[in-house]
């Protein structure tokens, strides 16, 4: 079974240079097709509409025999935002292939991810953090119907839901949700799974976490056909495909970047003697925090970690073996239900007949 990591939807939050924003204003008002050219580059406004004295709407995109459309910009000048402005990737450009590298024995395709940073720079946009991501595990797996099991057989597993076990069986699961699409005589055979806090008050803003697993062939087969072959080739998978999707906000990115710096010392966040200042210290995390993301983009590995971590935080499982051996919705996506209920089977016995991750077991 095909499992595969994606980044699938991003926003990121940058700093406009000084004049920047009087500068576009000024050269769209004067454009008589709502374009203003770059070097390689260009951005585009559908009207004036998008255009007014405290925000710019304008798509970017990459100059082309046929343009290519990288995202959108809404660059400010308001007091809400100051000189911030916002890039939201087209998620489009993150599941169509660029070109091939080489890896191992073979070659790793890549995406349009990383273009937008030449963007920035030759704009002189900063990055300052990330907004939201999220981060799309597709699986062949039937991992809704796994995920089903392990919830209604709490004789087989335990079961812990935002980071608490639930030990009465017969208790509501607040934060755990199931949706059916349905027709007028028949609903859908599976379900759409929800898995976030019941309640989110305006105090936790930045620090929304959540998870959604839906069919995903079921959806592409109801979008442009486009779309469908292009996320199918991209992910090699023609039959059956279940998303999981781990959506987070600024707060609990910066969360995962502190918990990956501890395990992973000086590769992100650069030492220096010489920067004594506050003002100095912001900007080497601002720096490192940049390169974290730019590597999650373009290290599968790393996505996967990310998944990981926002996702057992959100739902897991323990068996009930000997040592209550963690089961992850990620093992859900290599182990099936008969190899998990023979672990539980097995109490005394060695509990590394459990899927070793999906680093080891991904095709």
């Amino acid at each position: 079974m095909k499992t595969k990591i994606n980044i699938d939807k991003i926003r990121l939050c940058l700093q406009q240079p000084e004049n920047f924003y009087d500068t576009l204003f000024k050269d769209l008002n004067q454009s008589t097709d709502n374009k203003v050219f770059y070097d390689g580059f260009f951005l585009s406004v559908k009207d004036a509409e998008h255009v007014n004295d405290k925000d710019i709407t304008a798509t970017l995109f990459i100059i082309d025999k046929t343009p290519i459309e990288l995202g959108t910009f809404t660059f400010n000048k308001s007091r809400k935002y100051g000189t911030k402005c916002f890039f939201a990737y087209n998620t489009k450009c993150l599941y169509e292939t660029v070109g091939y590298v080489p890896e191992g024995k073979g070659f790793r395709k890549y995406n349009y991810f990383n273009f937008p940073f030449l963007v920035f720079w030759r704009m002189g946009l900063v990055f300052n953090n990330v907004t939201s991501v999220e981060i799309a595990c597709d699986t062949e797996a039937s991992v809704i119907k796994r995920i089903q099991y392990a919830v209604s057989h709490p004789e087989l597993f335990y079961m812990i839901l935002l980071r608490k076990n639930v030990d009465d069986p017969e208790a509501i699961l607040e934060g755990y949700w199931e949706y059916y699409q349905r027709s007028r005589v028949r609903k859908a055979a599976r379900p759409s799974l929800y898995i976030h806090p019941a309640y989110i008050d305006s105090s936790s803003a930045g620090s929304r976490c959540e998870l959604k697993v839906y069919d995903k062939a079921r959806e592409l087969a109801q979008v442009r056909e486009d779309k469908e072959v292009l996320t199918r080739a991209w992910n090699d998978m023609q039959g059956n495909i279940q998303r999981l999707e781990v959506r987070v906000e600024n707060k609990k990115f910066r969360q995962f970047f502190a918990k990956m710096n501890k395990l992973y010392p000086d590769r992100w966040l650069q030492r220096s003697e010489t920067s004594t200042t506050r003002e100095q210290h912001k900007e080497l995390y601002r720096q490192g925090l940049e390169h974290f993301f730019f590597d999650i983009g373009m290290d599968e590995g790393l996505r996967c970690e990310m998944f990981d971590y926002f996702a057992n935080n959100l739902l897991h499982f323990k068996l009930h073996d000997r040592d209550k051996t963690q089961v992850s919705i990620l093992d859900l996506c290599v182990n099936n239900i008969d190899t998990l209920k023979g672990c539980v089977k097995r109490k005394r016995g060695n509990p590394s007949h459990l899927g070793n991750g999906i680093s080891q077991n991904r095709k």
